[in-house]
């Protein structure tokens, strides 16, 4: 029963390391090559402003289940806030026809893929792995200057939680 236990334990400790180890490659859905991305990039001029003008930016969110906000700047940084995390900056990259989005927390490194969701259309997904394993989840665009110029308003963004958790 014991040796049952250990091989159990060593297999659970295994899947999370390969988990926790994974290429970002793994994680993209369906590539397109980086002008379908450059949509979703705001100009490097706002990058000090991020968390103040976020409101104003272009930016990348998903649904309630899993509040992320991503704001990404043409020098290839971005600020993020994802509610019961926290908030910071990272880096991102085009990489196998994908976003590639990593950051250092204070215990993890988080790493995300933005990927298109199918081979046409608009639809993005963003796939990562947490404390809960794999996650792929529809990533929304939101373009506040280009939905004023259409004469609509943009929706507010979703008020940030922030988090004390310091990980």
């Amino acid at each position: 029963m014991k040796k049952y236990f250990v091989s159990a334990i060593a297999l659970l400790s295994l899947g999370i390391f390969l988990q926790a180890c994974s290429p970002p490659g793994s994680l993209i859905s369906h590539q397109r090559d980086a002008e379908f991305y450059s949509q979703f990039v705001n100009p490097a001029a706002d990058w000090p402003q991020a968390e103040s003008k976020i409101d104003e930016l272009k930016v990348l969110q998903t649904g309630s289940d899993y509040p992320m906000r991503y704001v990404l700047f043409d020098n290839g940084k971005f600020y993020y806030q994802v509610d019961k995390l926290g908030n910071g900056e990272g880096v991102w990259s085009y990489e196998n026809g994908a976003m590639i989005i990593t950051a250092q927390r204070t215990i993890f490194k988080m790493e995300l893929a933005v990927s298109a969701a199918k081979d046409t259309g608009e639809e993005t997904l963003v796939r990562f792995y947490d404390r809960h394993g794999f996650n792929s989840l529809p990533i929304y665009f939101r373009d506040p200057a280009k939905l004023k110029q259409q004469g609509k308003a943009a929706k507010e963004l979703k008020q940030f939680t922030r988090s004390e958790k310091n990980i």
